[in-house]
């Protein structure tokens, strides 16, 4: 028989949300910015865990992969392409992530969904993405949210709290 206390709380609860990206490159902070906006002004789920993994979140990831306790589901949050008007925030497929981000530091990063992918496809645990299309995202260290972004933190806060209320 396992204890549970022994895993860290990402892995004991139902629900891992990871805020990624880097808050040194503009609008690459967005997962971040969502994960401490939702902390510090929201009423949470307990059974959730809300993680700000800024550039590493593989680590997490792994750790999740190789543990007895796993979370059911798994709310990755980040900035990426996604084809859509600039501070749009949408739901992309896991499959549609493109893997030729290698220089990316972020969850796009092909080492990084190849551990989604593993966790959805041979763990059973839920995978969603809720992504900002990103106005800019700076080839030069520039922190700080641009506008757009900015105003994007509360709807994305609000999409990813309304998916944990959901009960399936």
């Amino acid at each position: 028989m396992t204890n549970i206390d022994y895993y860290p709380d990402y892995c004991r609860k139902s629900n891992l949300v990871l805020g990624c990206g880097n808050v040194l490159f503009g609008d690459d902070g967005f997962g971040p910015a969502v994960i401490e906006h939702i902390l510090e002004k929201r009423k949470v789920c307990q059974d959730a865990c809300f993680l700000n993994t800024g550039t590493s979140s593989r680590k997490i990831l792994f750790n999740i992969t190789l543990s007895e306790k796993k979370p059911q589901r798994i709310i990755i949050v980040d900035a990426m392409e996604c084809g859509k008007k600039p501070g749009a925030v949408v739901e992309v497929s896991l499959d549609s992530i493109p893997e030729n981000k290698i220089d990316d530091f972020s969850i796009h990063q092909v080492p990084t969904s190849n551990l989604l992918r593993e966790l959805r496809d041979f763990c059973g645990l839920e995978v969603i993405i809720v992504a900002l299309q990103p106005p800019n995202i700076p080839s030069e260290v520039d922190p700080g949210l641009s506008q757009a972004a900015q105003c994007s933190v509360i709807k994305a806060a609000d999409h990813i709290l309304a998916i944990l209320q959901d009960v399936k």
